[in-house]
């Protein structure tokens, strides 16, 4: 007998759920990733706390079934479409997906005399939702969006044919004449490199630039300057 398929699916780097015949339960709503609190005891009545820039992990716990194969408790489909996981999108949750930290467990419960196995799928994800949407946007204005919710750590493109300067919203950062060009300014990876992947972080001096939500003034002082967002939400 066929799969029986669902509504709902979910996708592992891009790939459908259905590939492997998974009938997906409604997924959850992804919950809000909770910030990161440093306290300590200050002698007083009360300990005194600071929120650091950090945010924990969040997990996502699916509950999916196969029918059928109560002749055959083989699953390995549907383990090694799992065992690689980097991203995961959600049916109801359109056009963000999330970056897999973790399968952190795949717990399989027969039920029915094996007619029904429901498998309970939890992954740990990184704590913010990303955009799917993120093409690299060439800057011919001396503005970018941001559309998201949070800050974003953009892969930046420079073009230039000497020492140059990419200027974010008053932040600059200097690069010298003798990096390759085009330069890619990784502010995800905190890393520098060329079109050959050779790290060029030694001809950068300065921070390298986030994008806060909203509108960013942004400038390069090179031939050409391209962004890829990393937009993120909340």
């Amino acid at each position: 007998m066929a799969d029986l398929t669902s509504i709902d699916y979910f996708r592992i780097n891009g790939v459908s759920s259905a590939t492997v015949g998974l009938y997906v339960d409604t997924p959850p709503v992804p919950p809000m990733a909770q910030q990161r609190v440093t306290s300590w005891a200050t002698g007083i009545d009360m300990d005194s706390a600071s929120p650091d820039d950090v945010w924990e992990n969040i997990t996502l716990t699916l509950s999916t079934y196969v029918f059928f194969r109560a002749d055959d408790f083989s699953l390995a489909d549907v383990y090694a479409f799992l065992a690689d996981a980097k991203t995961l999108q959600l049916s109801r949750f359109a056009n963000r997906y999330f970056k897999v930290r973790q399968v952190k467990a795949v717990t399989p419960q027969m039920q029915h005399d094996g007619q029904r196995i429901k498998i309970q799928i939890s992954f740990v994800c990184a704590p913010f939702k990303y955009h799917v949407d993120n093409d690299e946007i060439t800057v011919t204005q001396d503005t970018i969006r941001n559309p998201g919710t949070r800050y974003s750590r953009p892969v930046y493109k420079i073009t230039h044919n000497g020492a140059c300067t990419l200027t974010v919203n008053g932040q600059e950062l200097n690069i010298a004449s003798a990096a390759s060009s085009p330069i890619f300014i990784d502010a995800e990876r905190m890393f520098a490199y060329n079109s050959s992947g050779e790290n060029q972080t030694k001809y950068t001096t300065g921070n390298f630039p986030f994008l806060r939500p909203g509108v960013n003034a942004i400038a390069a002082t090179g031939t050409g300057l391209t962004v890829v967002g990393n937009w993120r939400d909340y």
